[in-house]
């Protein structure tokens, strides 16, 4: 049995269950049709090849794993066109995950492994209408044909080891210039000479250090009690001040992504399945004051934690990163 490295996609279409329970058979024989339609064709345009499909999903592989990942895109751009005038039950919205590693290949074309497996489990939280891809891709890949960001670590059901995960940014085009950072004119090429396309790479956000996030923690406690006590003068309580706390922090997460100490620190907040503000921060401010309540043991937790990540971070799903 041959065995190779290759990048691995997986694609499926989101709620496929629950869309076509209500369709007959034509109709979801229609919809199936119209997905390999639109999909399989940008596959061939980027050399993937489809090894299998497996229901309403696809796995395809890749010799390059940055073809691997501008396919994705293409994608669901293909898709998000073809939605734009559709009904929600005729729309087509699919979540790609992309990985790459050893796998073996079986005499008819199929192929097995770990980073099979990987894949799989990756292809279970991505989003749809985005591209998710792992750490193997992201440092294989032609990073300045990609705009990226990393949504941090996960640990999948079956794999030891803990998988950093990164997104495609879909706010700025693949292979395309923000115009804030656009060139100067280049000069003119020599006839026949091939013109460069302008790319740009965003860097991959960061966990924050620690020193950055204790000051950024400084700050809100100065802050909170500066607004505790001219709000509530005179007023006691544990539980309301814990309450309290938690609206504070959720009041300035939902409008900035970030709490003042954070800004303050050039942090911000982000759910890791997402890469966006998250929704659980009143829950997040609530945890935060369980984990101080053991001698503050929840938030020296991020010292030892791979991503500085407290206990209400790994708890809510959510991870300071640098803004």
């Amino acid at each position: 049995m041959e065995t190779r490295n290759i990048a691995i996609m997986l694609t499926d279409i989101k709620g496929f269950t629950s869309k076509t329970a209500s369709f007959s058979r034509a109709e979801t024989q229609e919809l199936l049709s119209k997905h390999r339609d639109l999909v399989l064709p940008v596959l061939e345009k980027f050399h993937g090849r489809l090894v299998k499909t497996i229901g309403d999903a696809f796995l395809v592989a890749f010799n390059s794993p940055t073809d691997a990942v501008i396919c994705g895109v293409e994608i669901q751009d293909v898709l998000k066109d073809h939605n734009a005038a559709k009904l929600q039950r005729e729309k087509i919205e699919i979540r790609i995950a992309i990985n790459s590693g050893e796998v073996a290949i079986h005499d008819d074309g199929d192929i097995y492994g770990d980073a099979v497996n990987i894949t799989a489990r990756l292809e279970s939280i991505a989003e749809a209408g985005e591209v998710f891809f792992t750490e193997s891709v992201y440092l294989s890949m032609n990073k300045k044909e990609v705009p990226s960001s990393e949504i941090g670590y996960r640990q999948f059901k079956g794999i030891p080891e803990k998988i950093k995960v990164f997104r495609v940014l879909r706010e700025v085009p693949v292979g395309a210039q923000p115009p804030e950072e656009a060139p100067e004119p280049a000069q003119p090429a020599a006839a026949g000479a091939a013109q460069p396309v302008p790319v740009v790479l965003l860097p991959a956000l960061g966990s924050a250090g620690l020193l950055q996030r204790a000051a950024a923690l400084l700050i809100d406690a100065f802050l909170f009690a500066v607004i505790y006590h001219f709000l509530f003068k005179g007023l006691s309580g544990m539980l309301f001040a814990a309450l309290f706390w938690a609206v504070y922090q959720t009041v300035f997460i939902k409008k900035k992504g970030a709490t003042p100490g954070m800004l303050i620190m050039k942090l911000r907040l982000i759910d890791l399945a997402t890469g966006t503000a998250p929704k659980r921060a009143f829950w997040r401010g609530i945890l935060g004051v369980v984990s101080l309540l053991p001698v503050g043991l929840g938030y020296f937790w991020a010292i030892w934690e791979k991503d500085h990540r407290t206990w209400h971070d790994l708890l809510t799903g959510t991870q300071v990163v640098k803004a």
